[in-house]
């Protein structure tokens, strides 16, 4: 017993959803138009590079021009040269230095000034012991005599003691000053070359920041050279993209499967019963 359709069909169709077609032909034609003009792969080829300010450049003027000047033994250059060339010092510690040096190396020796303060004073005692002898009636007498050899003697001893003890100090310290004036000239020394390096090293600064301006204008023009070459794949890519989106979207299917046995739904089996039954009818 047969009757009825006996298959179903469904259709697939890949087309995108009709109500989805305008707007993805409107975006597909409005990609295409802005690919064929290039927007999007134009490349700005202005310099990106922020040059130097005025003040910089006047700046950087005034360092090139006080470093010349003191350059080569130029200005400050020469005077730490000299500097160098008398063992780190210059010509006021020199001064200093053989004062210095000549008392370190002296003897003791009584001198006019003092010698003059011992006549002096050694006149002024035997005066005071004249004046006493006279009033004693001693004067001219052997006491008398002794008695000024004793006082101008004692005076003139003991100024010349603490005199010579003095020497001895300023000499030990002179010795002690001349050691450390020589450590300070060799000090000096370091000081005075570095001093002669700072205009070189000014001028370095410089042209170290011309340098790095350089540097940032060849890297800006290898940002546009690499930016040309890619900029139009990726807009390529982009378009792309936007074609492979388009055509993913929408579509309908249709299928094709055996159709109900109007007898069996007519006995309430329907599809079912046509799976079970089917080897019977």
């Amino acid at each position: 017993m047969g009757g009825g359709d006996s298959k179903q069909t469904t259709t697939t169709n890949s087309a995108p959803w009709p109500g989805a077609q305008p707007a993805l032909n409107t975006a597909l034609s409005g990609a295409q138009k802005l690919y064929d003009k290039g927007v999007g792969a134009q490349v700005y080829s202005g310099s990106t590079v922020v040059p130097w300010a005025d003040e910089t450049t006047d700046a950087m003027g005034g360092i090139e021009q006080m470093s010349r000047s003191n350059l080569s033994g130029r200005g400050l250059s020469g005077q730490y040269q000299n500097v160098i060339n008398n063992g780190g010092f210059n010509s006021s510690q020199l001064d200093a230095l053989k004062n210095t040096r000549n008392l370190a190396n002296s003897t003791y020796s009584v001198s006019p000034e003092l010698q003059a303060v011992l006549d002096q004073t050694g006149a002024q005692v035997a005066n005071q012991v004249n004046l006493g002898a006279s009033a004693a009636g001693r004067y001219g007498g052997g006491l008398h005599q002794g008695a000024v050899a004793k006082n101008v003697g004692e005076i003139t001893n003991n100024a010349v003691l603490s005199d010579y003890q003095n020497f001895q100090g300023r000499r030990d310290a002179a010795n002690n000053s001349l050691f450390g004036m020589g450590q300070q000239g060799f000090g000096n020394l370091g000081t005075a070359y570095t001093g002669m390096q700072a205009p070189a090293q000014d001028l370095m600064t410089v042209g170290s920041m011309e340098e790095d301006l350089k540097t940032r204008n060849m890297n800006d023009k290898l940002r546009i050279f690499s930016e040309q070459q890619n900029l139009p794949w990726e807009n390529v890519s982009r378009l792309n993209a936007i074609a492979s989106g388009a055509g993913s979207l929408g579509g309908t299917t249709r299928q094709t499967q055996p159709g109900q046995n109007p007898f069996l739904t007519a006995l309430g089996y329907g599809a079912t019963g046509a799976g079970l039954l089917g080897g019977f009818l």
